[in-house]
């Protein structure tokens, strides 16, 4: 048995990759017989017992009080780092990297995506997409310390994990050696899906979902102009994040009406039982490493669109498992989410094929395996 530190800046309930992901694989190292840490950032009131019920530790640093979390996080990390030699990192690197280095602590690190540019981002001082952003030669002064501090961490780690080839690609062009690279793809637990077959769809609108955090790179917008003149089709879109009320705003601008819904988060066995009740999922985002939802969603047996970029190209092969489409092409997504609309053969084979490729190629168990296998032979 080894003491396992996880660290992850988000997890349950707050949605997203690396939440889902370290969530799991610290209950499937915790079945294995490890004990496993979690440490987190948490955004706000959680339930007494919503941690309680997990086989493992949670250690959650709130930030409802930002410099109380700046002191809190450093002294959490430190005595963690202190107790634990076996690491995987997938969040939180740049306070981690200093402390780190203190100690003469080194970690596994992986990496699902590029946290400059998404900073870049949210703070409005990049509009570049993210394939125009990697062949800058320089990139604006605020964002250098961010993009040091990496450099910084990345040189920390001994191993650095990506979820797919073209992110690993992305990650070596910033410096990263490719003897320290490896490729562990993301899976997906086939369990709650186990039921899962392709909806076949009776009377009535083509039932859409997108589920993600409504980031400015997610491209939900090309969605709602996709479908302001698109009959047939209602889309539900699952999450929050910093663009909702311009999604909402936007939506009451094309008039939409009862062909859009905004949920908000969902719990995730209702989440569950909500895509497999679908017909199709979407990802029309600007850049993805190796998307948990895309895999999510073949394995409840939907057929999906996705921005052809990134990672989404490693999972669906476009008229084979899903369809492919123009990040941002507002006209190619009308025409293909019309064509699924139309097509009911063409979507149920879709989504036969991406069920099967779910079952045969992500499971989660061939990912924990992986990540277990990386952990022990670091003891």
């Amino acid at each position: 048995m080894a003491r396992i530190l996880l660290i992850s800046n988000i997890f349950p309930p707050t949605i997203g990759g690396p939440a889902i992901f370290i969530d799991r694989l610290a209950a499937a190292l915790s079945k294995r017989g490890h004990q496993v840490t979690v440490v987190c950032s948490g955004e706000g009131a959680i339930a007494a017992d919503y941690d309680a019920q997990r086989a493992f530790k949670v250690c959650r640093v709130s930030t409802a009080n930002r410099y109380v979390y700046e002191v809190m996080i450093r002294l959490v990390l430190a005595w963690q780092l202190f107790r634990h030699r076996l690491i995987l990192v997938n969040g939180l690197e740049s306070y981690l990297g200093p402390i780190a280095r203190v100690m003469r602590r080194r970690f596994i690190l992986k990496i699902v995506g590029d946290g400059v540019w998404e900073q870049g981002r949210n703070w409005g001082v990049l509009t570049d997409e993210f394939d125009a952003f990697q062949q800058r030669s320089s990139i604006p002064a605020r964002l250098a310390g961010l993009a040091a501090s990496r450099q910084r961490y990345l040189a920390l780690a001994k191993v650095i994990v990506t979820p797919g080839k073209w992110l690993a690609d992305v990650v070596a062009g910033w410096g990263v050696e490719r003897s320290r690279l490896l490729v562990i793809p993301n899976g997906v637990p086939l369990a709650p899906f186990a039921n899962a077959q392709p909806q076949c769809r009776a009377a009535g609108d083509l039932d859409v979902v997108f589920v993600g955090r409504l980031t400015n790179w997610k491209g939900v917008e090309t969605l709602m102009l996709a479908l302001a003149s698109l009959d047939g089709v209602h889309l539900t879109v699952i999450g929050e994040g910093p663009e909702l009320p311009l999604l909402t705003a936007l939506a009451t601008q094309l008039k939409l009406g009862s062909r859009l819904s905004l949920v908000g988060k969902m719990e995730q066995t209702l989440l569950h039982q909500r895509l497999m009740a679908a017909h199709v999922l979407v990802l029309p985002s600007n850049y993805e490493g190796l998307s948990h939802t895309l895999l999510e969603a073949g394995a409840a047996g939907l057929a999906r669109i996705a921005s052809h970029i990134g990672g989404n190209a490693e999972v669906i092969r476009d008229q084979v498992d899903g369809l492919l489409v123009s990040y941002g092409d507002v006209e190619a997504w009308r025409a293909a989410l019309a064509r699924l609309r139309d097509d009911e053969e063409l979507r149920l084979r879709l989504a036969q094929q991406a069920l099967a490729q779910a079952r045969a190629v992500y499971g989660f168990e061939q990912s924990v395996d992986a990540y277990a296998d990386l952990l022990e032979a670091q003891s």
